[in-house]
Order: C-alpha cells, then sequence, then structure tokens
C-alpha cells in the first residue's frame, strides 16, 4: 500500500513536471530546424543533468573536508550572512550552468551539430528545461508528500512559470555566446571590416601564433557562462531574500533580451559547410568588404543590404557577406522600431506638423465634438416632437 502511494505521487509529480515545458517549448520553438527525436534527444540529455550534482553532493556527503558550501559557511556567514548566500548561490548556479553547457557541447559534437547561432540557443534552452523538469519532480514530489495542496498549488505555479523561465534565460544567454563562439572565425572576418580590433585576440596570435578566431572563441564561451552563472545566483539571492521585484525584474529583463535573440535574422543563418570559389578577384572582394563596413558603420543598412545581394550572386557561398546581410537587416528593423518609438513621443517636425499622439488627441476630440452635436440635435428634436405633440 505504501509503495502504491510513493508510485502514485511520483507519477502526478511528473505530470505536473511536464506541463510548464510543454508550454515554454510551444513559446520558443517556432521555427523547426532540427526533427523532433533530435530536440527531444536533447530534452532527455537535460534531464539527466541532475545526476552529476547528486554525484557532487554525494562526494561532499562522504567528504565533508571537501564539502565548499560547509567551508562557506564556516569562513564568510560568520562574517556577514547576505554575502554567504550569494557566494552559496554562485556556486550552485556555477554548477548547474556548467553541467547544462556539457549538454550543448555533446549535442554540438553528435550529428546534431550546430549549424547556426540560435541553434545553440535552442539546445542550451532545451538543456535548462530538461533539468527544470528532473528538478521540479523532486520538488513537486516533495510538497505532495507533506499533504499541504495549497503549497503544492503554490508551488507548481511559482516554479512551473518563474523558476522554470529562469533556467531558460539563464541557459540561453550561455547558448548566445556558445553560438558566437563557435562560429568565432565568420564573426572574426566580418567584425574587422567594421573595424573591431580584437586587441587581446590579436595579442594571443602575435604572442603564440594562435588564430584570433580560436581565442575569440573561448573568450566567448567564457563570457557567456559567467553571465549565465552570475544571472543565476543573483536570481536565487533575490529570492533568498524575499526581493520578488528583483527577481521579476531579472527574469522580465532576461526574457525580452533571448526573445530578441530567437527573432533575429543573423541568429538563424546557416554558417556551416566550406566556402565555395568566388567569382571575384580577391582583391575586387576586399574593396567591396571594406565598402559595405563602412556603410555599416555609418547605418546606411539599405545600401549595405543591396550590395551584398549583388555580391552573393557572384560568392553565393560567402558566410562573411551574407553576416553582413543578415546583421542589416536586423539593424534597419531595430532602426525602424526605434524610430516609429520615438515618432510617437516626439515633438513637431519639418514633414509631420504634430506627431502621433496630438494627431490621436485631435481626432477624439473631433469626435468627441460629432458626439456632442448629434446629442444637442437629438434634444432639439425631442423639444420640437413633445411640442408638436402638445398643439396636436
Amino acid at each position: 500500500m505504501f509503495q502504491n502511494v510513493i508510485w502514485w505521487q511520483a507519477l502526478v509529480a511528473m505530470a505536473l513536471a511536464i506541463a510548464p515545458i510543454v508550454i515554454w517549448t510551444n513559446i520558443f520553438f517556432k521555427r523547426k530546424q532540427h526533427s523532433k527525436k533530435a530536440l527531444i534527444e536533447v530534452f532527455i540529455l537535460g534531464t539527466f543533468t541532475v545526476i552529476p550534482l547528486i554525484a557532487i553532493q554525494y562526494l561532499w556527503y562522504l567528504h565533508p573536508e571537501w564539502d565548499v558550501n560547509t567551508w562557506i559557511e564556516n569562513k564568510v556567514y560568520t562574517t556577514n550572512v547576505q554575502l554567504g548566500f550569494l557566494a552559496t548561490f554562485i556556486v550552485i548556479g556555477m554548477m548547474e550552468e556548467v553541467v547544462k553547457m556539457g549538454v550543448v557541447r555533446i549535442a554540438d559534437a553528435s550529428k546534431m551539430r550546430l549549424q547556426t547561432i540560435n541553434d545553440a540557443v535552442k539546445f542550451s534552452i532545451l538543456a535548462a528545461l530538461g533539468f527544470a523538469f528532473s528538478e521540479n519532480i523532486y520538488y513537486f514530489y516533495s510538497v505532495m508528500s507533506t499533504g499541504n495542496l495549497a503549497a503544492l498549488f503554490t508551488t507548481v505555479v511559482f516554479r512551473g512559470s518563474f523558476t522554470v523561465c529562469g533556467h531558460i534565460i539563464f541557459s540561453a544567454i550561455f547558448g548566445y555566446y556558445y553560438g558566437l563562439g563557435k562560429f568565432s572565425q565568420h564573426i572574426v572576418e566580418q567584425n574587422e571590416w567594421t573595424g573591431e580590433k580584437f586587441k587581446f585576440a590579436t595579442f594571443i596570435n602575435k604572442l603564440t601564433g594562435i588564430k584570433k578566431g580560436f581565442t575569440v572563441k573561448y573568450q566567448k564561451l567564457l563570457t557567456g557562462l559567467i553571465i549565465a552563472m552570475s544571472m543565476h545566483a543573483l536570481f536565487n539571492f533575490f529570492l533568498q531574500l524575499n526581493r520578488t521585484v528583483e527577481a521579476t525584474i531579472l527574469v522580465a529583463t532576461g526574457f525580452i533580451y533571448v526573445y530578441y535573440l530567437m527573432n533575429r535574422k543573423a541568429g538563424h543563418l546557416i554558417l556551416t559547410g566550406e566556402k565555395g570559389e568566388s567569382m571575384m578577384p580577391k582583391t575586387d572582394e576586399d574593396v567591396v568588404l571594406e565598402l559595405i563596413g563602412m556603410w555599416f558603420n555609418d547605418g546606411k543598412y539599405e545600401d549595405v543590404i543591396e550590395i551584398c545581394e549583388r555580391l552573393l550572386l557572384r560568392d553565393p557561398n560567402n558566410k562573411v557577406v551574407k553576416l553582413f546581410k543578415a546583421k542589416a537587416l536586423d539593424k534597419a528593423k531595430m532602426t525602424k522600431a526605434v524610430s516609429s518609438v520615438k515618432n510617437l513621443f516626439s515633438e513637431k517636425d519639418e514633414e509631420n506638423p504634430m506627431n502621433i499622439l496630438e494627431e490621436l488627441r485631435k481626432k477624439k476630440q473631433e469626435m468627441e465634438q460629432i458626439e456632442n452635436i448629434k446629442k444637442s440635435a437629438e434634444i432639439i428634436l425631442d423639444k420640437k416632437t413633445n411640442t408638436l405633440s402638445k398643439k396636436d
């Protein structure tokens, strides 16, 4: 009987844990670039990321002298409690993000190789969802064991929405930087035409002969890992201190950023494959790329797009030109959106004597005047009708 209860609770916990996974998957995965089988495999890999963490906890149990959390409690908590909390959550954030990073690296090394920057983001999100699924089963099962249904409802809602979203954001940001590192060679080439120096990578290249793309790759990888771990630690820190507003702002800002990254054309650009032979001489191509870089820096995105399209007719596999075009399309879209917002709140300009808000106010006033005239006309008609009826 006792075993039946345990299995029943475990199944319910799994059902409750899978529901938010389905919801978040539908939110983020609209474009299909991999088979469902590949995506499921990455998700399953993510569910196993809890195993290394459990193994580390067990190792610390066997060897307390290696327990980092115990060291923090003895050395940091005694002097500053809040600093101790932060140090603990930094360690937890580091461990969780590192094991999720392992899933992305395994997927990239398998048949499901990354072809775009967004593939890295997508795989990172799936790894996070897998981890959150396993973690939520544990939490939901623990709360169910107490028999407190109100606490179970609160836990399911909070962890299914807020906590899972947090895991997605932290891992997705790492995935973005992993993607930048994966295709660093093309990105370095494209950025150099816009004047970016990569001073550290250049220094390493001159000192050791290591290619700049290789150095930039690990710079991006480390940057993404640090950002993901820091945000994860800060999120846990805010929740521990019941600073819900700060935690909400952190998650909301991260969600907007990740959603923006997932919808960039540069993120969907396929950057794998060898570069084919160009129909244009190398010297001429360099001159054109230099011109594209100048126009890109000057914000002439429409010109960049046009010249890239022409260049791709001669050199269709040129990844640098494809990057320029994709980034110009993203920049043009963003510039247009920002311009629309500015026009919405801007003062009068030469082309338009009044901004959009003023036009809306004027139309509203006109509509109100028309309504007042109608009401006045109705009142007059009513009076005439009453007068005529009295005479009759």
